[in-house]
């Protein structure tokens, strides 16, 4: 969990700084999580990430700390949890009937998926994920199904 939040907040802030530079659209990020039983770990997580940085560098488009809501209570947290589940199907299930639809909508540049990541033991080479096969070749992802 920590490694997947850490992943989230490193490619938000990444969007966001990229935004800024190509777009001249200096906006600063909010993080708004479902509420869970990590929820004290994430805002500890999220806190050390803005004031250590991330395995990758220093978060600095981040305007707050992270939030916490229901997701009953919020329409974008229930579209966060379509998208997860999208993807989880893509990757656990090899279904892409619901991922189709939103891929093209995934943070990317020059053909390369930057907005999704594959962690995995055995990716690479022979790995037809969208965001491995983005790296080989861009400008060929597609999702088949």
């Amino acid at each position: 969990m920590k490694l997947a939040t850490e992943q989230v907040c490193k490619r938000f802030d990444i969007f966001l700084k990229r935004r800024a530079t190509e777009h001249n659209d200096r906006q600063r990020g909010l993080l708004v999580f479902a509420e869970s039983h990590y929820q004290q770990r994430a805002k500890i997580w999220v806190r050390g990430f803005r004031e250590l940085g991330t395995q990758w560098g220093v978060l600095k488009n981040l305007s707050d700390i992270p939030y916490f809501a229901s997701t009953r209570e919020s329409r974008l947290l229930q579209l966060a949890d379509f998208v997860a589940h999208s993807m989880f199907l893509l990757y656990e299930r090899q279904d892409a009937s619901l991922v189709k639809g939103i891929l093209h909508r995934v943070d990317q540049k020059d053909g390369k998926l930057h907005g999704l990541v594959h962690i995995s033991k055995n990716k690479g080479m022979g790995c037809n994920c969208p965001t491995c096969v983005s790296r080989r070749s861009p400008h060929t992802f597609a999702v088949d199904g």
